[in-house]
């Protein structure tokens, strides 16, 4: 149902439309160093994988949201750490993988892969409004943690947090074109009370 990246999605429990698009560009994933000698550079992926960077047909270097320039993907695999180590053709060089550090790989909104029925991306959910089937107030989406076996909504109000997780049980709806989800937790998690 949800994911921490743009380009993950996973079921929606609800009956979900996804509406227009709020950015420009969706951020796959972050130059975090270089990687070697010859131009090869270390990403933090924000995206569901290693396979949907290698095969975006077309890939733009942003900062800031001002692009830097379009590049492509040579070879690219798995760090033991996690993140990946790719070769962009377009980058010559340690120094000018250097001047790239916190640069993002990027593709336009346009690009983003469609979703089945009863998908979202984490991007549309960033911000909404949260509140129960009766209309109180929960607070806001914060952060979407996806690392566990169902993604969890962070929801934050009044300096509370409440973890929300994604279960048909929980999230009732998600309603994009006005911007809310509406939950019913079966039992309130409190990041302050839980350790």
């Amino acid at each position: 149902m949800v994911s921490s990246s743009p380009s993950k999605s996973l079921s929606n429990p609800g009956n979900l439309n996804p509406e227009s698009q709020r950015n420009d560009w969706i951020v796959l994933a972050t130059i975090v160093r270089p990687h070697g000698l010859k131009g090869e550079v270390k990403l933090s992926l924000s995206c569901s994988g290693l396979e949907r960077l290698k095969n975006c047909s077309s890939l733009t270097l942003i900062r800031g949201g001002q692009v830097l320039k379009k590049v492509s993907i040579g070879r690219a695999f798995l760090h033991n750490d996690g993140d990946a180590v790719v070769r962009l053709l377009e980058v010559e060089g340690v120094e000018e993988a250097e001047a790239l550090r916190g640069a993002e790989l990027a593709v336009p909104e346009s690009d983003r892969a469609p979703l089945n029925d009863n998908e979202y991306y984490v991007s549309d959910l960033m911000g909404l409004r949260v509140e129960t089937s009766s209309g109180e107030p929960l607070g806001v989406v914060e952060e979407v943690m996806d690392e566990t076996a169902n993604a969890i909504l962070v929801v934050r109000r009044e300096g509370k947090e409440i973890l929300l997780p994604v279960l048909k049980s929980v999230v009732k709806r998600v309603d994009l074109k006005n911007r809310v989800v509406v939950a019913d937790p079966m039992e309130e998690i409190d990041a302050e009370t839980t350790d």
